[in-house]
């Protein structure tokens, strides 16, 4: 094990940590705020409606709970006011920016005019509470579509009051902390990827079972806490000492070291060992780890239960496959395995949906992915070893000798599983199983 190393800051390098977390907490507050200006409609059209029932179905038990929560709020009352002000001033702005991004395309594909999607986006938010931002994501300028619409959840209502309720006790868990994640699975014997060096305060911090070096091997490198693919790199070993990352740059071993503990004074960083796809997928990764979202929640009797999946392909971006990122997900048949057409997150028209691979040309669709049995009882599995945890979405991936877990998130987004599968989750099996659990805690 290697020594402690002096973790004393300067006083520029405790700026530098101040202005990370800051920043950080800024990003958190502000994502909030929106939520509660995109569902103020949905909080206005329920407000005299009460506490739901489960005698609901389980979108309007979600909405109605949403609402009756939205009001309970810590000044609730008085961010409704604020979000009465900006409400009508956000809209227009991103009514404009969306619709100038994929109005036109749209148009050539489905025949419905740039402006009678004006007036889409208008009433989806101001009916169902749907920003334009889900307004393309889930194609709510078909017909077919619009008609479901009431059957959407969104992120304001899940991510939320939802989430937040079924969150385990503060105490319960280290799920968000990779550290911590890795050495509880590998405790559980739950097959996930190890930590091999942990970057924190300016410098390299001593870890249960890590290495004193950057080992002879391609690397992945990763904040502490956090998701969305964001500022994570991938560093390939190229012989003697030497790590090449996506951008072609060259680094030594105490090169890369030094760099590492110079980002790690904004925030802590881990370095993971880089997984390769298992065979059969190389032809549709685009050199990224492809990994499929399975999502577990708890049922009726308690058990953690697989109802959703959706596989990730990387097309721009070697690095990640992450679906926010610009890469694909298709809808996987969690009986079979089998992968249907994809699609990007849909809010930018250049993509569209496809059953090929854009880069290699390789088609996917109808596809059955590798050691898929393994995969949705691996994911079971990981979720009985965090028995505080109502609903997790795990990140899995299938590697040539077998699935491994990537991580864990506690608060999954639905927008994958709508987006690939073509189709609200309103009436869906997680709907239900959310709508339960919810009433046993509200």
């Amino acid at each position: 094990m290697p020594a402690p190393q002096d973790t004393r800051l300067s006083p520029g390098d405790r700026l530098t940590t101040l202005k990370g977390a800051a920043w950080k907490a800024l990003l958190v507050a502000g994502e909030g705020f929106a939520y509660m200006v995109a569902g103020l409609p949905m909080a206005l059209r329920r407000v005299f409606r009460g506490k739901p029932t489960l005698a609901l179905p389980p979108a309007e038990y979600l909405h109605r709970y949403y609402a009756w929560v939205y009001w309970q709020l810590p000044w609730g009352p008085l961010k409704a006011i604020v979000a009465a002000i900006v409400w009508p001033i956000a809209l227009p702005i991103a009514v404009f920016v969306f619709a100038r991004r994929n109005a036109r395309a749209v148009a050539r594909r489905s025949g419905v005019s740039p402006a009678a999607q004006v007036l889409g986006q208008v009433e989806m938010a101001s009916r169902f509470a749907i920003a334009p931002f889900w307004y393309y994501m889930f194609e709510l300028h078909l017909a077919e579509r619009k008609k479901l619409a009431h059957l959407y959840l969104t992120a304001h209502e899940t991510i939320g009051p939802a989430y937040s309720l079924l969150q385990p006790p503060e105490a319960a868990d280290g799920m968000d902390d990779k550290i911590w994640f890795a050495g509880h699975c590998h405790a559980r014997g739950v097959s996930a990827v190890p930590v091999l060096m942990h970057f924190s305060k300016g410098g390299r911090q001593p870890l249960k079972g890590g290495s004193a070096v950057l080992p002879d091997g391609d690397l992945f490198v990763k904040p502490r806490s956090g998701s969305g693919g964001h500022r994570m790199e991938r560093w390939d070993f190229i012989g003697g000492g030497r790590y090449r990352n996506a951008h072609g740059e060259t680094m030594t071993r105490g090169q890369l070291m030094e760099k590492l503990a110079r980002q790690s004074l904004k925030d802590d960083f881990l370095v993971q060992p880089r997984l390769a796809n298992h065979p059969a997928l190389d032809d549709i990764s685009n050199g990224a780890l492809a990994t499929v979202r399975v999502l577990t929640c708890r049922n009726e009797q308690g058990r953690a239960e697989a109802t959703n999946a959706a596989f990730r392909m990387a097309i721009g971006n070697p690095v990640v496959d992450n679906f926010h990122q610009g890469g694909l997900a298709a809808a996987v048949d969690l009986t079979t395995g089998v992968i249907g057409i994809a699609s990007d997150i849909g809010i930018r028209p250049d993509v569209g949906w496809r059953d090929t691979h854009p880069v290699s040309g390789v088609r996917f669709a109808g596809r059955t992915l590798p050691h898929w049995p393994e995969v949705v009882a691996l994911a079971v599995k990981a979720h009985e070893a965090f028995p505080e945890r109502v609903v997790v979405g795990w990140d899995v991936a299938m590697l040539a000798d077998g699935a491994m877990i990537i991580e864990g998130n506690g608060k999954p987004d639905l927008d994958i599983h709508q987006r690939a599968e073509r189709a609200p989750a309103g009436e869906s099996r997680i709907a239900h199983l959310l709508a339960c659990n919810v009433s046993l805690r509200a």
